[in-house]
C-alpha cells in the first residue's frame, strides 16, 4: 500500500504549481473587467460628446434657417413695395396709395401720407398708367430689426403728356423695419 501511496503522490501536482495556477485564474477575470469598464466609460463620454455636438449643430442650423427666412421676407417686402410705388394707374390711384401707406411706417409713411392728395391729383390729371417690374434686389445689410435693400426696377409709363410705354429705370434703397408680425417700409431713397 505504501507503494501505491507514493505513486499517487508522485503523480499529484506540486503545491507551488497549484498556487501559481490560482493566482493566474484570479487576475485573469479582473483585467477584462477593468478593460470593459474603461471601454464603457469611453463609449459613454463619446455618446455624450456626440449628443452635445449634434444639439449645437441643430441649434446653429435652426438659427441660420431663421436668419435666411427673415432675409427672404425682407427681399419679398422690398420687391413688393417697389412694385407698389412703380405700378400706378389713374383709375386705381386711391387704392394704390392706400397699399403703399398700409405697408409703410415712420417718416416715410408720414411724408407719403402728407403728399398723398397731391400725388392722387397729379396722377389723375396726367392720366398716368405705369406698370413696374423688378429687375433685381439684394440685401445691403440686415439684422433682426431692420434691413436696407437695394432694388433695381423698371416701369413702363403712359400718360396724357405723350409718353407711350416709356421705360423708366429706378434704383432704390428701401429701408425696412421688422415689427414682428409684419415688415414695413420706413424709408425709400433714390440711388444714383
Amino acid at each position: 500500500m505504501l507503494e501505491s501511496a507514493s505513486e499517487s503522490t508522485e503523480d499529484a501536482p506540486d503545491v507551488d504549481d497549484i498556487a501559481v495556477d490560482n493566482d493566474e485564474s484570479i487576475d485573469a477575470p479582473r483585467r477584462p473587467l477593468r478593460l470593459r469598464r474603461s471601454l464603457i466609460g469611453v463609449a459613454v463620454v463619446g455618446v455624450v460628446a456626440l449628443g452635445a455636438s449634434s444639439a449645437l449643430l441643430l441649434h446653429q442650423h435652426q438659427k441660420l434657417a431663421a436668419a435666411q427666412d427673415l432675409q427672404q421676407r425682407y427681399l419679398q417686402v422690398a420687391r413688393q413695395s417697389v412694385l407698389d410705388l412703380t405700378t400706378i394707374s389713374a383709375s386705381t390711384v386711391d387704392d394704390d396709395v392706400a397699399r403703399v401707406l398700409e405697408r409703410s411706417t415712420g417718416t416715410f409713411r408720414d411724408q407719403f401720407g402728407d403728399r398723398a392728395d397731391d400725388f392722387v391729383s397729379v396722377v389723375q390729371q396726367a392720366d398716368v398708367r405705369a406698370t413696374g417690374s423688378i429687375t433685381e434686389a439684394g440685401i445691403e445689410n440686415a439684422d433682426d430689426r431692420t434691413a436696407s435693400v437695394l432694388v433695381a426696377a423698371t416701369s413702363s409709363v403712359t400718360n396724357s403728356s405723350g409718353a407711350q410705354e416709356e421705360p423708366r429705370v429706378w434704383r432704390l434703397r428701401v429701408t425696412l423695419d421688422n415689427a414682428g408680425e409684419s415688415i414695413l417700409v420706413s424709408d425709400v431713397e433714390f440711388v444714383p
